[in-house]
């Protein structure tokens, strides 16, 4: 896949990747080094949550200050960058062939069918899925992405006057997986993102993402279980959580009974979606799925793959958001792992710079 929004093509700066999340900016900027990649620079800039809320954002003017500091601190010029897919739609087409330059014309002519946007006010990018075998059969699998073209045009208007100049837009999950997956690799995997207030989850089949949710519920939700369990500030809870997590004896039984019913909650969301693709999309696109990946500041919750594994088949794994940009048995990133999972959606945006999708 492309983009939702390419920039003309005389843009051929270098491009940071460049993550808007619910309450931060992350931006990473990777360069050849000795055959691989290697991080040049990356910085997070927090902004109050509230900005950013179910994937609309609220107060234009706070998050426009944000990118602009961040642009001037860090001399930034252009940008790929996520947009959010609360907004968005994944529509899978099973279309009757056409050559390449018909492609686009056949996706608008059956959009309204599959998304409840009118064509006049989309945008969409689209990627056809075993072109070669399709050919054969005379039929396309197209997976298409769509966003209202009012959420892009804010979000071009926002930038706008900051300093950075966006190259191309893109969704998140696209990008993580851009990241996560190695490349080259076909197989179908589950990605659950756990952020602050949400947690998406996607599943990656033959290198694209062919089906997405967003959930309400986030490490911030496990935070304030705990602050509502036991009457301690909401920053002592967190650092509890970080310490803890879900491993431990008895001094820590409390602990773990507070956080107990958020992520109960949220093993029955991501199994009823993991239950789902295996039941109606499993034989059709990509096969079942392998693994389950974890990343988002949510999957350095210590226990948080036992205890998501305990009551589903497959394995649950934490994602290595560094396997498509270095070995490290030759280059360590700069960031810590535990900060890397922040920065998985980023990277995938900055691997944009060198990979063709």
């Amino acid at each position: 896949m492309t983009s939702i929004f390419n920039a003309p093509k005389f843009l051929t700066m270098p491009a940071v990747g460049l993550d808007i999340s619910a309450d931060a900016l992350r931006f990473i900027e990777l360069a050849p080094a000795k055959g691989q990649l290697a991080v040049v620079r990356f910085a997070t800039k927090n902004f109050p949550l509230g900005v950013i809320a179910n994937g609309r954002v609220r107060d234009k003017e706070k998050l426009a200050e944000a990118i602009t500091a961040l642009a001037k601190e860090h001399q930034l010029s252009f940008a790929n960058v996520a947009l959010p897919e609360e907004q968005g739609y994944l529509a899978n087409m099973h279309l009757s062939y056409v050559s390449p330059k018909e492609i686009r014309d056949a996706v608008e002519l059956h959009l309204e069918e599959h998304v409840p946007i009118p064509v006049a006010d989309a945008i969409f990018d689209y990627m056809v899925i075993d072109d070669d075998t399709h050919q054969r059969q005379d039929t396309l699998d197209v997976v298409v992405s769509v966003l209202p073209r009012a959420v892009v045009e804010e979000y071009l208007e926002i930038f706008r006057g900051t300093g950075i100049i966006p190259k191309a837009f893109e969704f998140e999950s696209q990008a993580m997986a851009r990241a996560l997956i190695t490349r080259g690799d076909n197989g179908t995997f589950l990605v659950a993102d756990i952020g602050k207030m949400i947690t998406d989850i996607f599943v990656v089949a033959n290198g694209v993402v062919q089906f997405s949710a967003s959930l309400d519920i986030g490490g911030y939700h496990v935070t304030q279980a705990i602050v509502k369990a036991t009457g301690v500030s909401y920053e002592e809870a967190e650092s509890l959580k970080v310490k803890y997590g879900l491993v431990g004896g008895e001094k820590e039984a409390s602990l773990h009974k507070a956080m107990y019913p958020a992520l109960q909650d949220l093993r029955a969301r991501l199994i009823r979606h993991y239950s789902y693709w295996q039941t109606h999309h499993g034989e059709k696109v990509g096969g079942n799925i392998e693994c389950i990946y974890l990343t988002g500041g949510g999957a350095n919750l210590k226990g948080i793959e036992e205890y998501l594994s305990a009551e589903i088949d497959i394995k649950v794994i934490i994602a290595n958001p560094w396997v498509n940009v270095c070995s490290f048995n030759d280059v360590i990133p700069p960031l810590k792992l535990h900060e890397s999972h922040g920065f998985s959606a980023s990277i995938g945006l900055a691997l944009r710079n060198t990979f063709t999708n």
